[in-house]
């Protein structure tokens, strides 16, 4: 069968984006690039720390993962399941544990200051940090 020159390509990184969803299924905490690929390559998976990064980026853009950058300042990365509408998250420091959250106030907080400072497109990310039950 022939494709186009950009065919193979396009289906390889479709395939290596696919077990990186996969691999991400069923994690309840956001990973960094490096603990993907280092997790990945305990189970067999021959991805190199760049693709796995350039896919993660391809995912976040599709909607299918969520980013979000840490307090310590790296990127971190997690598949929030079926439901991929807009929300937010409380994060463990220590332990990673991450529960999506729906509070209605930040949704009017938002569009209160866009009305007040006449902002127009506003969006807004609001991530919340602390130490869960266990680790406390």
């Amino acid at each position: 069968m022939t494709t186009g020159s950009r065919g193979p390509e396009k289906r390889r990184n479709s395939s290596r984006r696919n077990l990186i969803l996969e691999h991400l299924q069923g994690v309840d905490r956001f990973l960094s690039s490096q603990e993907i690929h280092k997790q990945m390559k305990s189970r067999g998976e021959s991805l190199g720390l760049a693709t796995v990064y350039r896919q993660l980026e391809i995912l976040v853009d599709e909607g299918h993962l969520d980013s979000i950058v840490s307090p310590q300042g790296e990127k971190l990365f997690r598949h929030c399941g079926v439901d991929e509408s807009h929300h937010h998250h409380i994060i463990c420091r220590k332990c990673g544990m991450t529960r999506q959250i729906e509070i209605s106030e930040v949704e009017e907080m938002a569009e209160l200051a866009a009305k007040r400072y006449k902002f127009t497109e506003v969006t807004h990310n609001l991530e919340i940090f602390g130490l869960c039950e266990k680790c406390s």
